[in-house]
């Protein structure tokens, strides 16, 4: 439990760096470099096994998948740019609920009445956060709802892919891929940085790599389903960051909008780990 806090409490920080650096840097350049840099760490993790990382037997599933993943972190990425980490990260707990909707759209899943229930209220929870009116917030909502619909997506295709693939190479082709991508984008406009902006998005890099192995690390040694309601222990980090960082506090719309799309998810989490009669 002690690995996932730790972890969970990495993430934000990471965020906040690449929220600051954003302020300096495009969207691009940031998505670029944090890409980039957090390849290195993962290669090394993998020297001795690039016969199976990169020899996928599923490469249509790969490319399926890279593309849902590009989407997904491009969204967070924009969302993280224009809105509060506390905002962020409220709408982002809706993945869960998507999971919910896609498992039962594309795994056949059977979800109990409860369990739909229990996704409406969590729904309900979105439209009293997103304080409908507020320019800014709807725009930040709408980005990190479609992260968290494709975010929610790219775990039933990486389950799929685990089936048949090496856990690196599910976790290395999207870095790859959005280096790629991001990279005609940013050599035709790349701002110069000094040595310890380099040295920031290190950092990021350094703390992203350190924040997956902890919270892989916990998931060896304890049951998903036993770690998940910590999960929401990212709301009080990331309010506090905010007040810290940036002197912002969440107003009460976003509070009480947080309860319930929390509530709903913890319901549903209990919900399945009820036994089943027979």
């Amino acid at each position: 439990m002690f690995l996932f806090l730790l972890g969970l409490a990495l993430y934000p920080l990471s965020d906040l760096l690449v929220q600051h650096l954003m302020q300096l840097y495009s969207v691009e350049q940031t998505t670029f470099l944090r890409a980039f840099l957090r390849l290195i760490p993962l290669l090394l993790a993998g020297i001795g096994s690039y016969g199976q990382i990169f020899r996928p037997k599923n490469p249509v599933g790969h490319l399926t998948r890279l593309l849902v993943s590009i989407a997904y972190s491009l969204s967070f990425m924009y969302a993280i740019s224009i809105g509060s980490l506390t905002v962020v990260y409220t709408f982002s707990y809706t993945s869960s609920i998507f999971m919910i909707i896609l498992s039962a759209l594309l795994l056949k899943e059977k979800v109990s009445r409860k369990s739909w229930l229990a996704v409406a209220v969590g729904l309900f929870g979105v439209l009293v956060a997103i304080q409908p009116g507020a320019h800014l917030f709807e725009w930040v909502a709408l980005f990190v709802l479609l992260g968290s619909f494709l975010g929610a997506l790219n775990k039933i295709l990486m389950r799929r892919l685990s089936e048949t693939e090496h856990n690196l190479s599910i976790t290395i082709y999207p870095n790859i891929l959005m280096v790629l991508v991001m990279a005609p984008l940013v050599l035709t406009n790349w701002q110069s940085m000094p040595w310890e902006h380099w040295g920031l998005f290190a950092i990021v890099g350094i703390i992203t790599a350190a924040a997956q192995y902890a919270i892989a690390a916990s998931l060896k040694s304890t049951e998903a389903s036993v770690l998940a309601p910590f999960e929401y222990s990212t709301f009080f980090w990331v309010a506090g960051l905010d007040y810290f960082w940036w002197s912002k506090t969440p107003d009460l719309s976003t509070i009480i909008g947080a309860s319930i799309i929390v509530a709903s998810n913890l319901y549903i989490l209990r919900a399945f780990k009820a036994p089943q009669r027979t």
